[in-house]
């Protein structure tokens, strides 16, 4: 651990350039629209990574589960088949629609929605803790992460997951590829694992690390399915913008048995500690 190092103010940097790059959307406006939030879960839940995260997860028929960003219900509904409740915090209106629209359809019952950025939540009043596991699975998005962390403790029975990025993923060497191009400016990375590690430490915590390699695989049946899967997440809005985006796609894609299939590999990280016993 490198002595004398704000982690934390780290985080806030680096977070607050990212939001700040010019054209990014960001995620909260991002996810909306349910018809964004829709594309994103079709093409999540044939990603390794989600059977990845749940097999590192301890679950138990009666647990209590608290799910921080639950997005459209990647974990939260696989989870909530294997224990006895689960509560999902998510913000976004897009996501949360297709997360109660997917639990109705699967007639899963345990789910509660909580309509919340985790920052602004107040657990005595809107959760019922205690939770075990707790979990955000990336969705740190909160510029105070040691606030944000501690409340996630606070609110454990016994263990805290953190899925979050290790290295730069597929999609920001995508960004940063093209960014430029598009808007005129270098796009700015979220701050990675190592960050949220040190931040831990520097909290008198000693978590627990192990790194992912999983492969991202999505299939289009053709430009225009790509482009309205791509254009939101690249803020490519106007036709010459569309165009730089599609020259790329061209590039980026490969043609499989008639459909255009991007595929690359990323790694993440599972980061997880215990809470101690007062």
């Amino acid at each position: 651990m490198d002595a004398g190092i704000d982690w934390n103010g780290v985080w806030r940097a680096q977070m607050t350039a990212h939001r700040s790059t010019p054209g990014f959307a960001g995620g909260g406006a991002l996810w909306k629209e349910k018809q964004v939030a829709r594309r994103y879960d079709d093409g999540i839940r044939q990603n390794e990574r989600v059977e990845q995260s749940l097999a590192a997860l301890s679950l138990g028929a009666g647990d209590s589960v608290l799910d921080i960003g639950a997005g459209p219900g990647t974990l939260a509904l696989p989870i909530a088949r294997l224990v006895r409740r689960v509560t999902a915090v998510e913000p976004a209106e897009g996501m949360a629609a297709v997360l109660r629209e997917r639990a109705e359809r699967a007639g899963v019952k345990n789910v509660r929605i909580v309509r919340e950025r985790w920052e602004d939540l107040d657990p005595a009043r809107q959760l019922d803790p205690p939770y075990d596991p707790v979990i955000s699975s990336f969705s740190l998005a909160m510029p105070d992460l040691s606030s944000a962390l501690l409340k996630m403790e606070e609110v454990a029975a016994g263990s805290v997951h953190i899925f979050w990025h290790a290295g730069t993923p597929a999609w920001e060497r995508q960004y940063q590829a093209l960014w430029p191009a598009l808007h005129g400016a270098p796009y700015r990375p979220v701050p990675k694992a190592g960050v949220v590690f040190n931040l831990l430490r520097d909290l008198g915590r000693y978590p627990n690390l192990t790194v992912h390699c999983f492969g991202e695989e999505r299939h289009f049946s053709g430009m225009k399915h790509a482009l309205s899967y791509y254009a939101p997440r690249f803020s490519a809005n106007d036709e010459g913008q569309r165009q730089i985006l599609a020259a790329a796609l061209e590039r980026w894609l490969v043609v499989e048995e008639g459909a255009l299939v991007m595929r690359d590999r990323s790694r993440f990280a599972h980061i997880w500690w215990k809470k101690e016993e007062d």
